[in-house]
Formats: C-alpha cells, sequence, structure tokens
C-alpha cells in the first residue's frame, strides 16, 4: 500500500488506523460548526491509494472500524494531534490485474471531548456518573444515568409526572437551555436509601417532526398503560375496603377510583424498576472474527 505525499500548499499527517499507521495526502480542509457544542471543527478530505487487492481490503477493514471506533492523527514525533471520526469514504479501481490501483477518499471530521459537568432540568441539578448524546438530524437525544438522593428524587418524580416538556442545561457542554422531555422508559433501582436512574431526554422538536413510525399504535400503547396502572391500583384500594368494612357503598368506589387515579404514575414506575440499571444495561458479550 502506497500513498502521494503532496507538495506545495498540501500538508502530510499520520492517521493511526486501528494501530497501524498509514501516511497520507491531505487533500482539503474546512471548517463546520459542532451540532454539540458551537465550536468550529475542523473537516478534511484524504486520499489513500491501496497497490493491491490484499492491501485494498485491508484498508477497507481499518475504514470500517474507524467507522465505530474514531481514529487518531499525530505528527512526525508521534505525538496526538487530534481525534476524528470517519464521516464517508469511497473508493475507486484503475488499472487491471496485478497493475491496479484501490484509490481511496475519507472525510474526516474532527472529534469533541464531550465532558458534562451537569445537568440541569429546570431548577433540578443533577451530576451524571455516565453520558453520552446524539443527533438524528437536527434532534438532541441525551442518555445519561445520576444517583440521587431521596430529596432530588422527589423533586425529579414530579418532574416526570408533569409529562411534558422542561428546560435542559448541559454544563460543560452547552449553557444554551433546550425544551426536552423524558423517554417512555425511565429505568431506575434502589441502592440503600439511593436511587439510580436512566435519564433519556429527546428534543421537543423530534416530536414537532413527521414520523409515521412513531405514531404507531400510539396513543393507544400509552393510554393502555395508564389504564393497567389506575386498575391495579383500584383493585388494591377496593380489597382494603372489602377488608375493613366488609360492604362498599358508592362512595366508596368514588373514592378507590380518586385515589387510583392519583396512584397510577406510582405504579406505571414500577414496571421500570430493576435490581441494578448498570448490570441490567450492561452490554452484552460480543463475538468478532478479527
Amino acid at each position: 500500500m502506497h500513498s502521494p505525499i503532496g507538495g506545495g500548499s498540501r500538508a502530510a499527517m499520520n492517521v493511526d488506523f486501528s494501530e497501524e499507521e498509514l501516511i497520507v495526502d491531505l487533500e482539503e480542509q474546512s471548517a463546520f460548526t459542532s451540532r454539540h457544542t458551537g465550536r468550529t471543527l475542523k473537516r478534511i478530505r484524504l486520499r489513500l491509494i491501496a497497490g493491491s487487492l490484499l492491501a485494498h481490503r485491508s484498508l477497507l477493514l481499518k475504514i470500517r472500524r474507524a467507522e465505530h471506533e474514531g481514529i487518531s492523527s499525530t505528527d512526525e514525533a508521534g505525538d496526538v494531534t487530534g481525534r476524528w471520526e470517519v464521516a464517508k469514504s469511497s473508493f475507486c479501481c484503475q488499472g487491471e490485474g496485478h497493475n491496479s490501483e484501490y484509490h481511496h477518499e475519507i472525510v474526516l471530521e474532527e472529534m469533541e471531548d464531550l465532558m458534562v459537568q451537569s445537568l440541569r432540568l429546570n431548577d433540578i441539578t443533577l451530576c451524571p456518573y455516565s453520558y453520552e448524546e446524539v443527533f438524528d438530524g437536527d434532534e438532541l437525544c441525551i442518555r445519561s444515568r445520576v444517583m440521587v438522593t431521596p430529596e432530588q428524587d422527589a423533586r425529579l418524580r414530579l418532574l416526570m409526572r408533569d409529562d411534558g416538556y422542561f428546560s435542559v442545561v448541559r454544563r460543560g457542554i452547552c449553557e444554551q437551555p433546550r425544551e426536552m422531555r423524558f423517554s417512555d422508559t425511565i429505568l431506575w433501582s434502589r441502592h440503600g436509601n439511593m436511587f439510580k436512574y436512566e435519564i433519556v431526554l429527546v428534543d421537543k422538536s423530534y416530536d414537532e417532526r413527521d414520523r409515521p413510525l412513531v405514531r404507531l399504535f400510539q396513543p393507544q400503547i400509552s393510554r393502555m398503560q395508564s389504564a393497567v396502572a389506575a386498575q391495579a391500583e383500584m383493585v388494591e384500594a377496593m380489597l382494603d375496603a372489602l377488608i375493613t368494612r366488609k360492604y362498599l357503598t358508592q362512595g366508596d368506589v368514588t373514592e378507590m377510583r380518586k385515589k387510583a387515579a392519583e396512584r397510577a404514575w406510582d405504579r406505571r414506575r414500577e414496571f421500570f424498576e430493576v435490581s441494578d440499571i448498570d448490570e441490567f444495561l450492561r452490554p452484552a458479550p460480543r463475538l468478532t472474527w478479527d
């Protein structure tokens, strides 16, 4: 495998593809604005040439790995100068038989280290011990895990009960507030008098887009979940009344329905309790053939 080193205004750089370095030709450099932080980042287009089919296949494998893991660039002294993700890649074959060359073009975008200091949900400040955020088009999705005190838990549950949108600020990443909501699934676990939550937040604009699949079985599923939770609480209240009073009146039924409606959210919340969210969300072992 070889790569021509450009002269003139072109600059050479070393790119680490899964522990193997290749000298590549810097074809073009431009800038773009990070959707995460608003910072100006670099975008570069590289050209690599594989001089044989074997080298071509080896390079393809390295590119596929880089698409999942990212790659590092280094200077002539071997010091890391940046981390990059593969935004786009393509190749073409020139020549025939043993004289074939495979010309690869890769577009790399500079990666950021997103270190969140805290998440502020309205007036609730949380400090995630696990955090990631991704964009789907222009919509942001945040997936985080937090450990909260009983006081924080009570305030957090009140916000969850509202089932609406609220202000979210990602301290350490971007101070600009975003209107977001909780996802439908909020996993949690008890740890003594503390609580762990997996908090998934979704942009309001995500719901405003036309998404036919998102509306599949909605609003039926959400209403069915609420109805099942309400019925469970109603049965519990009915049993209590039967035990203590030995009979029922219309007033009893009315009161039971009122209590069931008040407690339905807490009952629904129990559906998502696990023994430990970290163990529950631990990735399953993955087999690889390389």
